[in-house]
């Protein structure tokens, strides 16, 4: 028999520390370098009450379409910062992700894990998660809606398939936050496939409550036409398709995780808690459950932004092999051995960790060692008052166009191929890594702004009709030779901020 639960006071406590703990780890945020880019793009909808077709901010967009697939994210995020500003925007990213870890705490509980042992298994998987919590991104959206597809699947697996109608009101609004929604479409989809494999291998027979195949292909219909409900219908999930799967090994998080990093040993940690959880467990083993389980188990080998999805995963689709697992190999303890000083201390821990994590609402940090901005050269731009043609890479985009654009244009920014044509994106990663034809971003360029330890850095230098007008222990400004731009930027002193925004706060 298994033991009595705590008593409600304990349980209460624990909850309090365990999401107190989440609040406070969570509440530290830092600067994405597309959040600029959010804000700007968010108030420019905003103030036209319209989605704009084509970019303003580029010289190289040269009129292609942009499908803003993030746009409601952008009215949301420029809507908080517009009335609550930064605190706003990191209350706003604190309650994602509470509420997400929040689901996958409940999941864990109600699947036998006592609030400790629930506890400690949900900050595993904030641990596992930490790729994607200290910047303020869409990606907080897909977290909360997949961590919803994997509990609607869960509980219809058990019997409750009527929450499966939920699922087009989840992509609904999901298709228009942020473009992870296919990957929660992909597992619905596996799932739907998987489940009606198993029901025809068994020659049609129903388990109690098991949903109908007719039901599961309805709400799998209703889910895709949900997502075609955006500004652009068909032509957006046609755009995202391609991009969602194209290698990018330029930038990080698109690659592999790698086994031998902090975040790679920990996967491999929780996946071997995973197996060993299987193992363990007596509780019957659901086939079609255990196929996403590992398709989700696979998915940062491909790519690391994957991991966070893995996690949830783990403790939505493996609590209950979980629970029963660690209840057998090490039972808990009756309650009535707890001491009544310890949900005291845990409620007194709750609370500094809250009124701890409350301090750091005030500021979204600029930190060089996530990401180095040319804070103090782009500040020259905008106190020289400039105008024309930026040559830069797209780490720098969005930070330039919130700073000075649309009087500066640029070359490239975060958006990639939402707006920029690929022979646009190929000339700017020719031009970042000095290879190839590395100047063709150069032709209609008056300026440019590089780091200083990029090769293209070194190649200006020597650039027939280019001149060095300003560096700093970070950047270096370029350009044209006896252009106005360069009159006016030697004119202008540089401005009294770091180089790279260190110990700055957002915007």
């Amino acid at each position: 028999m298994s033991p009595a639960p705590p008593p409600a006071w304990t349980r209460f406590a624990v909850v309090s520390l365990v999401l107190a703990a989440i609040f406070y780890a969570t509440s530290r945020t830092i600067a994405d370098p597309d959040l600029w880019g959010h804000i700007r793009f968010g108030q420019d909808i905003l103030d036209s009450g319209t989605i704009p077709s084509t970019d303003p901010y580029s010289y190289l967009s040269g009129g292609h379409p942009w499908i803003n697939h993030e746009w409601l994210t952008h009215v949301i995020l420029a809507a908080v910062f517009g009335s609550l500003g930064a605190p706003g925007l990191i209350a706003l990213k604190v309650a994602l992700i509470l509420l997400t870890l929040g689901l996958a705490y409940r999941s864990l509980c109600l699947h036998g894990l006592d609030p400790l042992r629930g506890g400690m298994a949900v900050l595993a998987v904030m641990f596992l998660m930490s790729v994607g919590l200290a910047t303020i991104r869409p990606q907080l959206f897909t977290y909360l809606g997949f961590a919803l597809v994997l509990l609607l699947i869960e509980k219809a697996e058990r019997g409750e398939s009527a929450t499966l109608w939920a699922m087009p009101a989840i992509f609904l609004p999901w298709a228009n936050l942020h473009g992870g929604f296919l990957a929660g479409l992909g597992v619905l989809a596996f799932w739907t496939a998987a489940h009606l494999a198993l029901r025809w291998r068994r020659h049609a027979e129903d388990s109690a409550g098991a949903p109908r195949p007719g039901i599961l292909l309805a709400v799998l219909f209703a889910s895709a036409i949900a997502v075609l409900i955006n500004p652009w219908g068909f032509e957006m999930i046609a755009f995202l398709l391609p991009a969602a799967t194209l290698p990018r090994p330029e930038i990080g998080e698109w690659g592999g995780i790698s086994l031998a990093s902090r975040g790679g040993l920990a996967y491999l940690v929780v996946l071997g808690v995973a197996l060993l959880a299987l193992t363990g467990s007596h509780r019957p083993r659901n086939m079609a459950l255990l196929a996403v389980f590992a398709c989700t188990a696979a998915a940062p080998l491909q790519a690391l932004r994957h991991l966070p999805l893995f996690a949830l995963a783990f403790a939505i689709l493996g609590a209950e092999h979980l629970a029963d697992a660690w209840q057998r190999w090490s039972p808990r303890a009756p309650s009535g051995s707890t001491k009544p000083l310890l949900p005291a201390l845990a409620l007194v821990a709750a609370l500094a960790f809250a009124a701890l994590g409350v301090s750091r609402f005030q500021c979204i940090l600029l930190d060089p060692s996530f990401m180095r901005l040319p804070v103090r050269a782009v500040a020259l731009l905008k106190q020289a008052g400039v105008e024309g043609n930026l040559a830069t890479f797209f780490d720098w985009g969005e930070y330039i166009i919130w700073a000075v654009g649309p009087r500066v244009q640029v070359s490239i920014d975060g958006r990639r191929e939402s707006v920029y044509p690929d022979a646009a994106y190929e000339q700017n990663l020719a031009f970042t890594f000095g290879a190839g034809d590395w100047g063709a971003v150069l032709e209609d360029a008056s300026m440019a702004l590089v780091q200083r330890d990029q090769p293209s850095y070194n190649q200006l230098r020597l650039q027939p009709g280019w001149e060095l007008v300003y560096e700093d222990s970070l950047a270096g400004l370029f350009a044209r030779e006896g252009s106005p731009q360069a009159d006016l930027i030697r004119a202008s002193p540089p401005p009294d901020l770091p180089a790279d925004g260190a110990g700055l706060c957002f915007p």
